[in-house]
């Protein structure tokens, strides 16, 4: 069986040292019905997230940071509680970090989970923790923070490779696809080749076909943006999985923060399709500043159907 679960940080502001980032609503969340509780993952209210089932997991996650204070930068940690110990405490699994202390910072691990820890105590439990030195301001947009969760358990994938024992055509074929279920990919940073859009880009991290995209950069000149025009952030000749979506445009919300003081901050939508990457701006915009900051967040899932 397949267990998944998606959650997002909407309503926590500052993030102390040492504290667990509190992931507050749950989007998405596979559920076993012959077990008590019947999802496979329960979101706690300080922010531990409990699993039920044995298996191996991919977690990814980001964290959008405004205000620090750290001398470090970001930082954070995945840990997971060693019920073990006489007095249970966290074990570090896998961190990120970003020496720059406003911005988004992506992280990912894999966590194997035994079902004998299930059996002798009823679950795992795992956090993610601001591992800087001072406390993290988070972002005032939503969401803050995101996080996914998904593997197999432990019983399917026994499951999948007896199914297939003495069929070597056959084996080399599912555990390919297997491998492919659990790869994900390092951060791939790709440059707007609008010309006024010089200085920013998307970065991309993927796990099988589920694709991440942020926004990046700034704005490295003085540029002027024309109502109705389509300036394109990516294009699929830049990055040939978004030539699989299919379907009315994917519409999420790029946010423009300007280097002025105060910063002029402007919300346009950013339409995803098989094209790349846009957005059509609804007023002209004139002779927005070196530095001004172009940012969205969006999850697709593209799949080859050709495959």
């Amino acid at each position: 069986m397949v267990h998944y679960f998606q959650c997002e940080c909407n309503f926590e502001t500052a993030v102390p040292s040492g504290a667990i980032i509190k992931f507050d609503t749950p989007l998405a969340i596979s559920e076993t019905s012959t077990e008590t509780p019947p999802e496979d993952f329960v979101c706690q209210a300080d922010g531990t997230i409990d699993i039920f089932s044995a298996g191996t997991y991919t977690i990814l996650w980001y964290v959008t940071c405004m205000t620090g204070f750290s001398t470090i930068g970001q930082s954070y940690e995945i840990k997971k509680r060693d019920y073990s110990l006489a007095e249970p405490d966290w074990v570090c699994i896998a961190g990120t970090s970003n020496h720059i202390k406003v911005s988004q910072t992506p992280g990912f691990a894999i966590l194997e989970i035994t079902q004998e820890e299930i059996d002798d105590y009823g679950r795992a439990t795992i956090a993610l923790f601001n591992a800087a030195d001072a406390e993290a301001g988070l972002t005032f947009f939503v969401p803050k923070a995101s996080l996914l969760i998904f593997g197999l358990s432990a019983d399917a994938l026994e499951n999948k490779l007896t199914s297939i024992d003495g069929q070597i055509t056959g084996m080399v074929s599912r555990i390919f696809n297997l491998e492919e279920f659990v790869r994900f990919s390092d951060l791939v940073e790709i440059w707007s080749q609008t010309a006024e859009l010089f200085g920013i880009g998307v970065t991309v991290i993927y796990s099988g076909n589920t694709y991440n995209f942020w926004g990046t950069g700034a704005l490295s000149q003085p540029e002027t943006f024309e109502e109705g025009v389509a300036y394109h952030l990516i294009t699929t000749s830049q990055f040939l999985p978004l030539g699989y979506y299919q379907g009315d445009p994917t519409i999420s919300t790029l946010w423009i923060e300007t280097s002025d003081s105060p910063p002029q901050i402007i919300s346009l939508p950013v339409r995803i399709n098989e094209t790349g990457i846009f957005f059509v701006p609804d007023i002209t915009y004139t002779n927005l500043p070196v530095g001004t900051i172009f940012r969205f967040t969006q999850s697709l899932i593209l799949v080859d159907t050709s495959a």
